[in-house]
């Protein structure tokens, strides 16, 4: 039962998620199907019968009872109607009569199961051309059998009057024996042969073979449907379509859609979850800030790895100082999280070094508004020192010069108990191309330089390429105090994120202190336990130590 109900729920879950697009899509559907029907020009039905008399050949001395047709015959005679033998001479008789309307209709002969009865059916724009085109296909049908039997009866009465002729010239007799007497066989003969020609003759006069029964009718109403009512049924399907669209996108679109996802599948605790913002870092004032809705969860994220780390009972005493952060998939927002989580150290009093050691998509000189062509690629080959290649970069968040340290800077935010100074900013970038980053990175000078630096700095934050994309990260799992993973819901996949943890899993290295979840819902930050209050605006006093 729960599992039936689990699954009821994902489905309107995903269809929900999308409601607006399924919305649109309908919409869309409803206004194209009404425009189409709108310009489309309406028709008119109209229909006919022929009745074939029960045969369609001429028969001479048959009696009143005619027999039936056979249903090849009548198949043969509604394939005929439907051919062009009937059908253009009749347009082309109703052109040479401007009857247009009922040129450009349509016309189609069906038998009437297996009677002698022949229906015509003529769809046209307007009823009088429907009930012309019918009248006509009907009266050509009939002009046509009365043609072919006309001359039938020719042709019998051809043959007879020729053998009547035969009969009544006597042959040629012996001379001098006179005029042969006729025999009674030729006289009975020529008895027949009169009488079956006065027959034919009665039957050249008369046409009994195809009647049509009644002339035409057409509908009074329009067969074409109100654009109106086909609008509102192509909303409906369109509706349908779109959900079942929806619902097939998400069921085999694998990324990672919820907060439970990500724990069940990292196998580790969520640090914290910062929701779905436009832009994680914005200029208020000419330099980057994050964005207020990503304060309190970076706040929180640093308090947590100030504690130590939260699966060690121990951990305290250990605070993890030189971190790795690692995501499955790029694009997860990692090298953002970095420059941002190092802001609000900063702006807590740390004294805080960024490392990129990520040589591939370099990223965070941008983020943190610094410039240089030197950086760890440089140091590590030697080409200049470590003090030449670490840039400092002021945080957005410090007080501006002049303010004495009593008051935060305009635009700025301050948490309630602030420290006394304010810490500092420094960062390491990538530097220039690198051919082996893996072969750079396991030398003993990035062992060396990351101790270095954390002799000098409270945290060392370590930004690396995706492991399961490269192995430039393998060489720094047992050189840090921590590894912290990010994703990004909507975006990371659950095969990198299942990569990764297998990765990690079977590979000695740091211990993983968490995972911290980018662009998520509102709902599910609070469905998980986490608050969702937004940073005070006014200014906050700073307090001393």
């Amino acid at each position: 039962m729960n599992e039936t109900t689990t699954d009821a729920a994902s489905i309107f879950a995903a269809i929900w998620k999308r409601k607006w697009l399924i919305l649109a899509v309908a919409i869309l559907v409803a206004a194209g199907t009404y425009e189409y029907y709108k310009g489309k020009a309406r028709s008119y039905s109209a229909t006919t019968q022929l009745f074939l008399g029960g045969s369609s050949e001429p028969a001479v001395g048959s009696g009143a009872g005619k027999p039936s047709l056979s249903v090849r015959g009548l198949a043969d005679q509604v394939g005929l109607i439907n051919s062009t033998l009937i059908g253009k001479p009749v347009r082309e008789q109703l052109r040479a009569e401007h009857d247009l309307a009922a040129v450009r209709g349509k016309a189609a002969a069906k038998a009437s199961g297996t009677s002698d009865f022949i229906t015509i059916t003529t769809e046209a724009r307007t009823p009088k051309a429907a009930d012309d085109l019918a009248n006509a296909y009907a009266q050509g049908y009939i002009r046509r059998q009365r043609t072919e039997y006309r001359k039938g009866i020719q042709a019998q009465l051809a043959t007879a009057r020729g053998q009547l002729r035969r009969i009544e010239t006597p042959p040629p007799v012996a001379k001098g024996n006179g005029k042969a007497a006729p025999s009674n066989t030729a006289t009975l003969q020529a008895a027949s042969l009169a009488s079956k020609i006065s027959q034919l003759e009665t039957q050249l006069s008369t046409f009994t073979g195809v009647q049509q029964v009644g002339p035409a009718r057409a509908q009074p109403l329009s067969n074409s449907t109100s654009p109106r009512q086909n609008a509102i049924f192509g909303f409906v399907i369109g509706l349908l379509l779109a959900s079942v669209a929806a619902y097939l996108l998400t069921r085999f679109d694998r990324r990672i859609r919820r907060l439970a996802d990500v724990e069940s599948i990292l196998h580790t605790q969520i640090l914290a979850a910062l929701p779905a913002v436009k832009s994680p870092a914005v200029r208020p004032d000419g330099r980057r800030v994050p964005a207020k809705p990503l304060l309190e969860p970076l706040r929180r994220l640093y308090t947590t790895l100030q504690l130590g780390n939260p699966l060690d009972p121990g951990g305290r005493e250990r605070a993890p100082r030189v971190i790795l952060f690692i995501s499955p998939d790029a694009g997860d927002g990692r090298s953002t999280l970095i420059a941002n989580l190092a802001r609000v150290q900063s702006e807590a009093g740390e004294r805080v070094a960024v490392v990129e050691a990520d040589f591939r998509r370099p990223t965070q000189a941008r983020l943190l508004d610094v410039h240089g062509q030197y950086g760890l690629a440089d140091v590590l080959s030697g080409k200049i020192g470590l003090g030449e290649a670490m840039q400092s970069a002021r945080s957005s968040l410090d007080p501006s010069p002049g303010d004495g340290g009593s008051a935060p800077a305009p635009g700025s935010v301050s948490t309630v108990v602030e420290s006394r100074s304010v810490g500092s900013l420094s960062v390491l970038v990538g530097g220039g191309a690198v051919a082996n980053p893996p072969a750079l990175l396991a030398g003993d000078a990035m062992s060396d330089l990351l101790r270095s630096v954390a002799g000098e700095f409270d945290y060392v934050l370590v930004d690396v390429p995706p492991p399961p994309e490269v192995s430039d990260a393998m060489p720094l799992l047992q050189l840090v105090d921590g590894i912290v993973l990010v994703a990004r819901i909507g975006h990371t996949r659950e095969v990198s994120a299942q990569r990764l943890a297998q990765l990690l899993g079977r590979t000695a290295s740091a211990p993983v202190l968490g995972a911290v979840v980018n662009c998520v819902p509102r709902k599910d930050i609070e469905s998980y336990g986490f608050s969702f209050a937004p940073v005070a605006q006014g200014r906050r006093r700073i307090i001393g130590r």
